[in-house]
């Protein structure tokens, strides 16, 4: 199953979160041992798995992007045992490098842009209030039904009138190291590769791939 793993000592406790679905509350809840089973009706939406540094020693704290696949093994062995489905490989985290194409004013908004954003495979129509998007920049692309660093989830929706598929990010938003607590998208160097997933992408880069 596709799904999105937290874990934030200092805020939730020793407790590893899969979220499935964040988008609904749960019905019912069950127990067995360390997991917690969070349906809504017979649907499973959620897990939690408590006491996880007693299994895995985790520094993570927050949202995890790109968990190894040992971890994942481990997780699943978890599930399995509490006969529960297992979770798919997660080797994508939701947010590509995209160039903006066009950069148009929102029709009906003094701020708002209208933006095509080529993301490799296809283009998107995202409307973007930053005050740095302009036309030929690449940037940061959350795609539709991304999980964000807050929890919540990015789908696709109508900002006064006009869809907007996606969201360009600023760098606080991607919970950057030193990340400038002021409005703006992150501006990527020219020769960043559209498409790449911008999370593997910066950690070739920081070890020099």
């Amino acid at each position: 199953m596709k799904a999105h793993l937290f874990y934030n000592f200092h805020t939730i406790g020793d407790v590893l979160m899969i979220v499935i679905d964040a988008k609904v509350k749960p019905t019912r809840v069950e127990k067995k041992e360390n997991v917690v089973a969070l349906y809504q009706e017979d649907r499973l939406i959620g897990v939690n798995i408590l006491s996880f540094s007693e299994i895995v020693k985790m520094k993570s704290t927050g949202l995890i992007l790109l968990p190894p696949k040992q971890l994942i093994d481990v997780i699943n062995h978890i599930l399995r045992n509490a006969q529960l489905e297992t979770l798919d490989a997660i080797d994508e985290s939701g947010f590509k490098i995209g160039k903006v194409l066009s950069c148009e004013e929102h029709p009906d908004s003094d701020h708002l842009h209208v933006c095509k954003v080529d993301v490799g495979d296809k283009v998107l129509d995202i409307v973007c209030g930053a005050p740095n998007v302009v036309e030929g920049m690449k940037t940061v692309v959350a795609m539709p039904g991304t999980m964000m660093f807050d929890g919540s989830e990015i789908v696709p929706s109508e900002l006064r009138g006009v869809a907007s598929s996606g969201m360009l990010c600023s760098p606080r938003e991607l919970h950057l190291e030193n990340a400038p607590q002021v409005r703006g998208l992150i501006v990527l160097d020219a020769n960043a590769p559209v498409g790449q997933d911008f999370f593997k992408y910066i950690g070739e880069t920081t070890h020099g791939n």
